[in-house]
């Protein structure tokens, strides 16, 4: 089963990735194909890393990334139809 985990800032998403990485036995420059600089900056929190490397590298190590929206509202559209709901 899977754990949900909820995330305030750069520095939790850091200890996650960190977490993640390291309970499959990889080390930074085993990451996909981003570099270890990279892993590194993400997993101290860096605030300015770009976000598609951010949700690329996730995928990568099998992070599923879900958005909980303000009560009331529903997906745009475009969202819904990416997702196949």
């Amino acid at each position: 089963m899977a754990h949900k985990v909820q995330i305030a800032s750069a520095e939790d998403l850091g200890a996650v990735v960190r977490a993640t990485r390291k309970w499959q036995k990889l080390r930074q420059d085993e990451v996909g194909g981003f570099s270890h600089t990279f892993i590194g900056e993400l997993e101290g929190g860096k605030p300015t890393a770009q976000l598609g490397k951010v949700l690329e590298a996730l995928r990568e190590l099998g992070i599923k990334v879900q958005l909980e929206l303000p009560p009331g509202m529903s997906p745009p559209s475009v969202v819904e139809q990416r997702s196949g709901r």
